[in-house]
């Protein structure tokens, strides 16, 4: 089982910030807060979120090819609790070494983990340790000694981040996984929160299924104190906003959120403040 190793290179944020911009264009600022203005942010952490949700959205391209996890197992070990997935790259060429780095909540974009500089794929974009054998090539799994074997630790909500790129940078395939998401479901209506950082000081919340290029009503509270604010669906019935959740006063507490429509209610309630990040 393979986790984040020690390797980081500082500079793998200079090429995946240059990519962004020459590749996909200009990196959009980060959807609006619900309670605050981002303007009172400092301006690392309104970049941390621009960039957090640009890698969410698949690099400015929210249909474009993403890496797709496929969970194996649980299992226990001294060190803590870890899921183990399959990682595949749908469509990336086969025959060369590939770079997979990972970006956690809680890290600079230049302390990415470089987690192997030589993985390979099959033709059904499977990542493996090595170049595939022949009859290794059109198979969804392959023996174990074979495959790249990601195991990972995560809180509830946790988004981690994870990019395949090519030594010359012309292949970028990012991907986000979050193994314990926060969700709630409702007549085709979805609402998620993911952590933007350990503690929840910002919390990224995202939705589908609501009706096209409307303004729907966010209601709910934090540690108690009542909150609301109007959100845009875009023409797809998505929205995406920031969530700011600290109370003056209160060093903890849980955020609430929730949308209801004529259609659908969802909501979702996720810990934030001092002592609220715990890893399963």
């Amino acid at each position: 089982m393979r986790m984040p190793g020690p390797l980081r290179f500082c500079a793998l944020s200079t090429w995946l910030l240059a990519a962004l911009l020459a590749t996909h264009g200009q990196a959009p600022p980060a959807p609006a807060a619900a309670s605050n203005p981002l303007s009172q942010l400092p301006p690392n952490v309104v970049q941390m979120l621009n960039t957090q949700v640009v890698w969410d959205n698949g690099f400015n391209h929210p249909h474009g090819p993403r890496l797709r996890f496929v969970k194996v197992d649980e299992v226990t070990r001294p060190e803590g609790h870890f899921t183990r997935y399959r990682i595949y790259a749908a469509g990336v060429p086969e025959g060369a070494a590939y770079i997979l780095a990972a970006w956690t909540i809680g890290r600079k974009l230049d302390d990415l983990n470089v987690l192997s500089s030589s993985v390979y794929v099959n033709r059904k974009g499977l990542l493996l340790t090595r170049k595939p054998n022949p009859d290794e090539e059109d198979r969804d799994t392959v023996a174990q000694d074979a495959e790249y074997d990601l195991g990972v630790q995560a809180a509830d909500g946790e988004p981690l981040r994870f990019v395949l790129r090519s030594p010359d940078n012309k292949i970028l395939m990012p991907g986000t996984l979050v193994p314990f998401p926060i969700e709630s479901t409702n007549k085709g209506c979805k609402l998620s929160a993911l952590l933007a950082s350990p503690d929840g000081e910002a919390i990224l919340m995202e939705g589908d299924g609501f009706a096209p290029n409307t303004e729907v009503l966010v209601q709910g509270s934090s540690a108690g104190e009542p909150k609301q604010s109007q959100q845009s669906v875009d023409a797809n019935g998505h929205l995406q906003f920031v969530e700011l959740p600290y109370v003056l006063g209160k060093d903890a507490g849980t955020l609430n959120d929730t949308i209801s429509t004529k259609d659908c209610t969802v909501s979702v309630n996720i810990p934030w403040g001092k002592g609220t990040y715990h890893r399963h």
